[in-house]
């Protein structure tokens, strides 16, 4: 066997230096929000309504029973006030109130109704209980019945044959 040769052993040695800088320090302070979170949570609450069946919509299957449902439902009774200048409160209705509220009368009772607005010629040309100024407009309302078209003025429920649909 042979002699086992061992390396001299080198040491490196290293000078340390240490170099001072300014550094600027950045500090992270925490920051408290206040953080709103909604939450929707299931409330069990019975509500309880009444609510009207509707009534289907129809026309009216004659004159007749438009001069019968136009005699029971009377005549038209509106009543509101307008505030207007110096002079206070005034009653004031217009034709159209009336058109709307026996178009209304008649959505409940399960009647078709139309609401018109025709001019002055047209108007006291049909109508004869009583007549407009020129150049007027009017509000009345309409139905179809069968192949026919009747105005009714709302005010007085006066019916009138309008025009055939064909």
């Amino acid at each position: 066997m042979g002699q086992q040769t061992l390396e001299p052993r080198v040491t490196t040695e290293y000078q340390v230096r240490t170099i001072y800088r300014d550094v600027e320090k950045i500090v992270y302070e925490p920051e408290e929000k206040i953080i709103t979170q909604i939450i929707y949570e299931p409330v069990e609450k019975v509500v309880i309504r009444r609510i009207e069946k509707p009534v289907p919509l129809r026309s009216f299957e004659d004159l007749d029973e438009l001069k019968e449902w136009l005699g029971n439902t009377g005549v038209i009774d509106i009543h509101f006030n307008i505030t207007g200048g110096a002079t206070g409160a005034t009653n004031k209705l217009d034709c159209d109130d009336y058109a709307i509220e026996l178009q209304e009368k008649a959505l409940t009772a399960g009647y078709i109704v139309s609401f018109e607005v025709i001019g002055s010629a047209e108007y006291n040309t049909h109508f004869e209980q009583k007549k407009i100024p020129g150049g007027v407009i009017h509000a009345i309302n309409s139905v179809v019945i069968g192949n026919e078209i009747y105005y009714i003025e709302p005010q007085n429920h006066e019916v009138v044959f309008a025009a055939y649909l064909d």
